[in-house]
């Protein structure tokens, strides 16, 4: 099955993300969202930290959306990881498969992977996406992967273990080939914050409360303002926190916390959730 790599005016999908969320997936990117697409499509590495309610997950799942479908099948790969096996299929790809569904994209996806083909139709079946999440030190899970067009997409990039980002690297040499690194800046020592801090290999951007439609008044429509960060919550976070707290600088302001900025650390999500499942492991075991 050939994926629709132009839209009906001709216009090239590859060079135009944002109107292929707009035309093939039928959304609504506001403004830094259409950066952070039209970023993917320029630069081979992007890392972006963004507080709470901002629409990452959207973002990353329409940027594999647009991956798949506008790049030539059988030259092209997504692969996805996050911090722990629940959130890959929790997270990216629930909205993976929403997408596929609401824009009827070429193939079939499940909880962790996207095949192109149809075994019914006698059409061979590809694999063009997945989501994994590796041991911390089983790098090789990403190897002997190789496509013109790799794409590969870290949720949640506060809780990645370096070593995965090694990997990525190795994966991503290709001219053609890009990283999405995309999650709260919720740990200072992550190879995330070095990344958005010090590397200047990186195109870096931030999402802070202040960026929403909300605060600049951008027009979106009232279905997408009731899904973004709201002002009430940033006020009662001000207040329950502190602007100053390493809790609001991540959260709220989207910033990497100051290492001295507050007695207390930032225990990220991505932390709790691998507790909760190394613990619903062990009581199944039991």
């Amino acid at each position: 099955m050939q994926s629709l790599q132009r839209s009906m005016s001709g216009v090239d999908y590859a060079a135009n993300p944002v109107q292929w969320v707009k035309e093939r997936a039928g959304g609504f990117p506001w403004s830094k969202q259409r950066e952070i697409m039209e970023a993917v499509r320029d630069h081979p590495r992007v890392a972006v930290r963004s507080c709470h309610a901002t629409g990452k997950t959207f973002t990353a799942a329409q940027i594999v959306g647009w991956w798949v479908d506008s790049h030539p099948p059988g030259e092209s790969f997504v692969v996805t990881t996050a911090p722990t096996a629940p959130q890959v299929k929790a997270i990216l790809w629930r909205e993976i498969n929403k997408l596929h569904a609401r824009a009827g994209l070429p193939g079939q996806t499940n909880l962790t992977e996207w095949y192109l083909g149809d075994e019914i139709t006698g059409e061979p079946r590809e694999l063009v996406a997945f989501g994994r999440k590796p041991s911390e030190h089983s790098e090789a899970a990403f190897q002997g992967i190789h496509a013109k067009y790799v794409l590969i997409v870290f949720d949640e990039a506060s809780g990645i273990p370096k070593s995965l980002w090694d990997a990525a690297e190795s994966m991503a040499a290709g001219r053609h080939c890009r990283i999405l690194a995309i999650g709260n800046p919720d740990v200072t020592t992550s190879e995330f914050a070095r990344v958005c801090r010090t590397d200047s290999t990186w195109k870096t951007i931030g999402v802070g409360y202040q960026d929403t439609p909300a605060y600049t008044g951008e027009e979106v429509p009232d279905y997408l303002l009731d899904l973004l960060i709201s002002p009430e919550w940033v006020e009662s976070r001000r207040e329950s926190w502190g602007e100053d707290s390493a809790l609001f600088q991540a959260k709220v302001a989207g910033e990497f916390p100051d290492e001295d900025s507050d007695p207390f650390r930032v225990i990220p999500m991505s932390y709790l959730r691998a507790c909760q499942y190394i613990d619903h492991r062990r009581r199944h075991r039991s």
